[in-house]
C-alpha cells in the first residue's frame, strides 16, 4: 500500500493485480479523445474505444514492448467510481493487453494496476494525470496536451493562472493551449496533424492584425488548411506572416487578395518577394526606422541624454554610417 499527496490531501494507493477485462477505458483521457476526436464520435462505447486504440500507432509498439518484457514495467492507474474501475493512467498499455489476450487470453488476462480510492475527486484527478504526463513524462502530444487543459477549462471555469498552477505549466502556455484549441473547436476542425497549422495562425501577431480587420479571413485560411492547399505549417509563419508584418500598402494589397482568395499563399509570397521586402535586412532596418520615430521613445531617450553625452555621441555616429550607406546604394 502506498500513498499520493494531491494539494493537501494524502490519498492511499492500493497496489493488486486485475483482471484486464474488469477495466474501463477513460473517454477523457487524451490519447483516447484525440482519436475519438478525429472519429468524429463523440459519444463511444467501451468497444468503440478499444477498437479505435488498437489501430494507434502508440498501442501497436507497446504490444511489442510488453511481448518482449513478459508483462508491464509500471502498472496502469484505475480509479474506482461507482462500481466500475476506470484506467485515468494507462489506457494505451491496457488496449496493448486487450490485443494480446486474443492470442492468449489466459497469459495475458490480469495486469498490475496502482487504485486510487473513490473519494478522490475529479479535479484532483486531473492535477495528478497532468502533472504526471505535462510535467514529468512529457509524453503527449502539444495537442493532447492542448485538449485536456481546454476540457478542464470547460468544466472547471477558472483564470488561466490556476489551471497553470494545477499542472505545472506556465500561465501563457496555458493562454496559448486555450485559445488555439477553442479555435479549432469554432472551426470543426479538430484534426490532430492541423495543429501547428493553427498554432502560427492563431498567435502570429502580424496575422491577428488582419482577423481582426477582416473576419471572413479565418474561414478562408481554415479552408485551405482542412484541403491541404497549405502544405506546410511553417508556411503560414515564413510565407503568410512576413506579408502581414510588412503592412505597407503593397503588402496590404497582396493579404487582401489571400483574403479575398484571389491569392494562394505561395503566389502571395511569390509577389512579395519580388518587391524585395522578405530579406532580414529590409526587416532589420525596418524596425530600427519604426523604433526611431516612436514618440514614446524619443521621449525616453531625450530623458536619459540628459548630462549623458554618450548617447548624442553615439547618435552622431549613427548618422554618419547611415549617410556613408545611403550615398553608397545610391552610386
Amino acid at each position: 500500500m502506498g500513498t499520493i499527496t494531491i494539494g493537501r490531501n494524502e490519498y492511499n494507493v492500493e497496489e493488486r493485480s486485475m483482471y484486464q477485462q474488469e477495466i474501463l477505458f477513460w473517454p477523457e483521457n487524451p490519447r483516447v479523445y484525440s482519436v475519438l476526436r478525429e472519429d468524429g464520435n463523440e459519444h463511444p462505447s467501451q468497444s468503440e474505444i478499444e477498437a479505435l486504440m488498437k489501430k494507434t500507432e502508440n498501442v501497436k509498439e507497446l504490444k511489442t514492448q510488453i511481448e518482449q518484457n513478459g508483462g508491464l514495467i509500471e502498472p496502469i492507474t484505475v480509479v474506482l467510481r461507482g462500481d466500475d474501475y476506470i484506467a485515468i493512467e494507462g489506457n494505451s498499455r491496457l488496449a496493448a493487453y486487450r490485443i494480446l489476450a486474443e492470442s492468449n487470453p489466459t497469459k495475458w488476462a490480469k495486469l498490475p494496476v496502482n487504485v486510487l480510492p473513490e473519494t478522490i475527486t475529479d479535479s484532483e484527478l486531473f492535477i495528478y494525470v497532468g502533472t504526471i504526463h505535462l510535467v514529468k513524462k512529457k509524453d503527449w502530444t502539444v495537442f493532447e496536451q492542448a485538449g485536456y487543459v481546454y476540457r478542464q477549462m470547460q468544466l472547471q471555469q477558472c483564470p488561466y493562472s490556476t489551471l497553470a498552477k494545477q499542472v505545472g505549466l506556465s500561465g501563457p502556455t496555458v493562454k496559448k493551449y486555450i485559445e488555439v484549441y477553442q479555435f479549432m473547436v469554432d472551426n470543426n476542425d479538430t484534426v490532430q496533424s492541423h495543429w501547428n497549422y493553427y498554432e502560427q495562425y492563431v498567435t502570429n501577431k502580424g496575422i491577428k492584425e488582419y482577423r481582426d480587420k477582416f473576419p471572413e479571413m479565418d474561414d478562408r485560411i481554415v479552408g485551405q488548411i482542412k484541403s491541404g492547399e497549405i502544405k506546410q505549417a511553417k508556411d503560414i509563419r515564413d510565407k503568410l506572416g512576413k506579408i502581414a508584418k510588412s503592412s505597407d500598402k503593397v503588402s496590404n494589397r497582396i493579404m487582401r487578395d489571400v483574403i479575398e482568395g484571389k491569392e494562394d499563399i505561395d503566389g502571395a509570397y511569390a509577389r512579395f518577394e519580388a518587391t524585395g521586402k522578405s530579406g532580414n535586412n529590409y526587416n532589420k532596418i525596418k524596425d530600427f526606422r519604426i523604433l526611431m520615430t516612436s514618440d514614446e521613445f524619443r521621449k525616453t531617450l531625450k530623458a536619459e541624454a540628459v548630462g549623458n553625452h554618450t548617447i548624442l555621441f553615439e547618435l552622431k555616429k549613427i548618422k554618419r554610417e547611415i549617410d556613408k550607406m545611403v550615398r553608397d546604394l545610391d552610386d
